[in-house]
């Protein structure tokens, strides 16, 4: 660090005006005397009187200028000060220890300390990247008025961290040297970065979903063909079929009866119900990954639901983790389907969370012999609009989890098992995407409904 001596501008205008005035008063006033007065002895006892004048106003100019200055300088941190404490972004200021020597209110409403608890502190027992040894070094070496910024993690007072973007400075003043830092939370950015990613992410696995499911589709529609066409030349007395057995001198009857007897008839009809099944999961998976246009069409939600619940059914980790098949599902539909206009994937987005949703809360509670995990449907017309329920007997939610259910990144499971998202893209979809509402009731220990409403207004504009 380079010491400087630099002269302020006052001190300046206090030399000048000082010499401006010395000058002045010994030209003008010796003149002055001597014209006036014309005996010796009076001269000599007046330059006495003159000199302790001169003295007297010298200092008062001097008082008056250095008065002046610190009023000037007072105002100015006055309204530095306004300026700093009006500012969001927490402002720290550390001296080339480490040491915090200053900072502003919304640094201490923001780590949670007094402002006295705060400038006890060093920046280590603040930043979590920070080794107070290191960076003494790294700022010792760097020049003077130099500007950086950094990204760090900042830790409040009850324990709680947060990431910040960081613009510093280092200067100097007086042999001293200074780290001036604004730092600005940036918690909100990175969630908004993870869900991009996220996103992303979703739509890729979407894309390589439609793929595979295409993929699926040929040798699937091959197997069902073939045990169609089995059935057909086995079980069909068709001309074709009589001459061929007679051709190979068997009788049609006796190879049924051997199919039967050898299961070989059940076992293609579990072929056929499986590949039928397998062809319902590919068709839900292909109308779930292909994006619609963003134009609303006419739906059956029943239909939607029960697609839906086709589509969980199949899910590789719910079956592994809780087997979405073992829970029962109450279909409370009405007579006539109810229609909406909706984005159907959309729409098929936002029930297949929720059934996720409640598949891994009733994996949590332990129910009595007799009771079964289930999930309610009900589908109701109430006046221009659809009323959808999915209810659950899981363990519920307290109050404060309500508050957040559908806040961003708020998740009550464990670490890697969420990503908090799935319910705040739900209430996205209905509420901003198709103008809906979307509602929540909950009982601890007895469990959770959530109750979507869509209206049917554009429907006839649609079909």
């Amino acid at each position: 660090m380079k010491n400087r001596f630099k002269i302020s501008s006052v001190a300046i205008q206090i030399a000048a005006v000082y010499a401006l005035f010395g000058f002045l008063w010994i030209l003008l006033s010796d003149k002055l005397l001597l014209f006036l007065v014309r005996d010796i002895d009076t001269v000599n006892r007046l330059q006495t009187y003159k000199g302790w004048f001169y003295v007297l106003v010298t200092a008062a100019l001097v008082c008056l200028l250095i008065e002046k200055h610190i009023r000037t300088l007072q105002l100015s941190e006055q309204r530095y000060r306004r300026l700093l404490s009006n500012i969001a972004d927490p402002i720290y200021l550390a001296n080339s220890k480490g040491e915090m020597v200053d900072c502003n209110s919304a640094a201490t409403t923001r780590l949670g300390y007094t402002r006295s608890e705060l400038l006890s502190m060093k920046l280590d027992e603040i930043d979590l990247y920070v080794n107070i040894d290191v960076w003494i070094k790294i700022i010792s070496e760097m020049k003077n008025d130099r500007k950086f910024p950094l990204e760090s993690l900042h830790r409040c007072k009850d324990g709680t961290t947060f990431p910040v973007e960081i613009s510093a400075c280092v200067f100097d003043e007086g042999e001293e040297r200074f780290v001036l830092g604004v730092a600005r939370d940036i918690t909100e950015r990175k969630q908004t970065l993870e869900l991009l990613v996220q996103t992303e992410k979703m739509n890729s696995l979407g894309n390589m979903a439609a793929g595979i499911a295409h993929e699926i589709n040929n040798p699937l529609s091959a197997i069902l063909g073939a045990c169609q066409n089995i059935r057909n030349r086995v079980f069909k007395d068709t001309l074709k079929n009589m001459e061929t057995a007679n051709e190979c001198h068997i009788e049609l009857e006796c190879l049924r009866e051997y199919f039967n007897k050898r299961d070989v008839t059940r076992m293609l009809d579990a072929i056929a119900a499986s590949g039928e099944r397998a062809s319902k999961i590919v068709t839900s998976m292909l109308n779930f990954c292909y994006s619609s246009p963003v134009e609303l069409h006419v739906c059956k939600i029943t239909t939607l639901l029960d697609e839906t619940i086709e589509l969980i059914s199949a899910d590789f980790n719910l079956i592994k983790e809780y087997d979405f098949r073992h829970i029962q599902i109450i279909r409370d539909y009405p007579e006539q389907d109810l229609q909406v206009c909706c984005l159907r994937s959309a729409i098929q987005q936002v029930f297949l969370n929720l059934f996720k949703n409640a598949t891994e809360a009733m994996a949590e509670k332990t129910y009595e012999q007799d009771v079964q995990p289930q999930i309610t449907l009900r589908v109701r017309q109430q006046k221009d609009n659809v009323s959808i329920t999915v209810e659950d007997n899981g363990p519920g939610m307290n109050k404060e989890m309500l508050k957040k259910i559908f806040e961003p990144f708020y998740t009550s499971k464990d670490v890697g098992k969420g990503t908090g998202l799935g319910l705040s893209v739900s209430y996205f979809i209905v509420t901003d995407q198709h103008k809906g509402n979307m509602e929540v009731e909950s009982t601890p220990g007895r469990g959770t409904k959530f109750i979507i409403t869509l209206p049917q207004e554009a429907c006839s504009i649609a079909s």
